[in-house]
């Protein structure tokens, strides 16, 4: 395999597992919400549009984005429970990155060293 394609395999790995991370935080949420556990709240919807329930999936997913890539607006907030699983999901967001980095730097330096050689 060429070093493009394993560098596409790694950055195609890399998207499906954060897809996958947001996406199951997202259902968290959706659980929490439906079990009335907690919430997550629009600031700037009606109540009656945070009643609808494309609503609910389409603000989790949303708050399970912006909680997961620590962007953080401020125009939706965690209510109950799902302000625990926003802190949980915020840590695995900031540790992710770390995780990955030590991962090529550490486990796998022959690959680094081979790389680094392969230039001169």
């Amino acid at each position: 395999m060429s070093r493009r394609a394993i560098i596409v395999y790694n950055i195609l790995i890399l998207f499906f597992l954060y897809m996958t991370i947001a996406a199951f935080f997202a259902f968290l949420y959706i659980a929490i919400e439906i079990l009335e556990l907690g919430s997550i709240v629009d600031h700037h919807a009606s109540i009656s549009h945070q009643q609808q329930i494309i609503d609910l999936f389409t603000r989790s997913i949303y708050f399970s984005f912006i909680t997961l890539f620590a962007v953080g607006y401020g125009d939706v907030s965690p209510l109950g429970l799902a302000k625990g699983v926003a802190i949980f999901q915020a840590l695995v967001g900031y540790v992710l990155p770390y995780a990955i980095i030590l991962n090529y730097l550490v486990f796998k330096p022959k690959i680094i060293r081979w790389h680094v050689k392969k230039r001169r």
